[in-house]
């Protein structure tokens, strides 16, 4: 993470972030293997991620949804690798 990230919240394998005035989530993706992705949310998302796993939960299941509405694959990485 860049020096500007700030970690808001964790939970297992997934962690709410604001670099700046942007807020994303990293978390796993993948079923049997790990698959790691990072998704922007808005303030508010990340806000009620933090309040506890069920909202992270809610938060992560809608990120999927707005992945695979668009075409993208919800279960591949986007972060770089190495």
């Amino acid at each position: 993470m860049p020096e500007d990230a700030e970690r808001l919240f964790k939970f297992a394998e997934a962690e709410v972030w604001r670099r700046g005035d942007r807020y994303f989530v990293r978390y796993d993706a993948g079923g049997h293997l790990a698959v790691m992705r990072e998704d922007e949310v808005s303030k508010a998302e990340a806000e009620k991620a933090a309040r506890g796993r069920d909202e992270l939960t809610s938060l992560l299941w809608a990120i999927q949804g707005r992945l695979t509405a668009s075409g993208e694959d919800p279960y591949r990485s986007n972060l770089p690798s190495g």
